[in-house]
């Protein structure tokens, strides 16, 4: 082999390596675009779900709310009641 052999195989040799890690390049460009998509799409989906969540714990705290105001309402009106009770049989032996 003779120097210009040599240095037409260098050429080649560096020509092969350029266009591989080019196209190695794109591949990783479409890739890194698709993981991009994929993660905007999971992203949003969560987002959604959160958002649904948010509301079905207002509607749970909402009802929880009106459960614990219509009890207290109701314990309140009993304790009237024993009170008035009381007071009457307490007015009774006097």
């Amino acid at each position: 082999m003779n120097d210009n052999a040599i240095t037409d195989l260098k050429q080649f040799i560096t020509a092969t390596i350029s266009q591989q890690t080019t196209q190695l390049d794109q591949k990783i460009d479409r890739l890194d675009q698709k993981l991009s998509a994929r993660i905007d799409e999971m992203d949003e989906r969560l987002n959604s779900k959160i958002d649904t969540l948010d509301t079905k714990v207002d509607d749970i705290q909402s009802a929880i709310g009106d459960a614990l105001s219509t009890s207290n309402d109701t314990v309140q009106t009993q304790l009237q009641n024993h009170e008035q009770r009381l007071t009457t049989l307490e007015a009774k032996p006097a």
